[in-house]
């Protein structure tokens, strides 16, 4: 690793930092401009709406054209009954092939970002077919609530999402169990660099990075976990196109296939 990627690794991790701290006590504000004062006195609460803000700043950019080349490349080959995974404000709607599916569960926690999502379904064409299940993908039970069991997902689409879900090696099993044989767990996550120096400056940040962006955890095995939840017919997760994993934020993407 070069000194001119370490200097820019470095200055990523900064800038990112430094961006989750300034918008924390716009955050507070924004919860008592909305009239909720008393979540200001919830941490979860606080870190939600405060990783909203900064999607706002942040959202766009990270978005861009390679991004969303790796998102079309994922999504668009969901199809039948869909799990989709922290949709957020529905950046990646748009990729679904609606021909193909059936129904797709989106199953997204933070509130805040509903009304955006909302907005997104309906600029997709998939107000018919597409479901806002306001809870935690590791809320197993609520999940049933809507015939979420196992066994009965064609598709998981995991974009940029598995670093966040609480207990994530149990909670993968249980989406590894949810897919009917078969199933396709289409992947697209930022994981745990490779690199010593990046995996220092991610020790680092990870220190408070969870907490300034709900629940965000840069750090995690995710290929491991993924890998170790069950039988799979097919394995084809790699680095995402442009990333060597040097980087502060590195993803994984592909697609699993669940054994028949």
């Amino acid at each position: 690793m070069g000194i001119i990627t370490k200097v820019m690794t470095l200055c990523q991790g900064i800038i990112y930092l430094g961006i989750g701290t300034a918008t924390l006590p716009l955050s507070v504000f924004a919860l008592i401009l909305r009239g909720r004062p008393l979540d200001i006195l919830s941490k979860s609460k606080i870190s939600e709406m405060n990783f909203t803000l900064i999607w706002r700043v942040i959202g766009k950019p990270a978005e861009g054209s390679e991004d969303q080349k790796r998102s079309r490349e994922t999504v668009s080959q969901a199809h039948g009954v869909v799990l989709d995974l922290g949709p957020g404000t529905g950046a990646t709607l748009c990729h679904f092939d609606k021909p193909r599916i059936t129904k797709i569960y989106g199953v997204e926690p933070n509130l805040n970002f509903h009304p955006a999502l909302r907005t997104a379904i309906t600029a997709a064409g998939l107000d018919d077919v597409y479901t806002i299940i306001p809870t935690g993908v590791e809320n197993l039970e609520e999940l049933k609530k809507y015939g979420i069991e196992e066994g009965s997902v064609d598709c998981i689409v995991a974009c940029k999402v598995l670093c966040s879900v609480p207990e994530p090696k149990k909670t993968i099993g249980a989406l590894y169990r949810i897919l009917a044989p078969g199933g396709l767990m289409l992947v697209y996550e930022h994981v745990k660099a490779k690199s010593g120096f990046a995996v220092f400056v991610q020790d680092m940040a990870n220190t408070v990075w969870p907490f300034l962006m709900a629940g965000c955890n840069i750090q995690r095995p995710t290929e491991a976990y993924l890998y170790g939840a069950g039988d799979w017919e097919e394995k084809d997760l790699k680095a995402a196109e442009g990333f060597t994993g040097d980087e502060f934020i590195t993803f994984t993407h592909g697609k699993l296939v669940k054994a028949k």
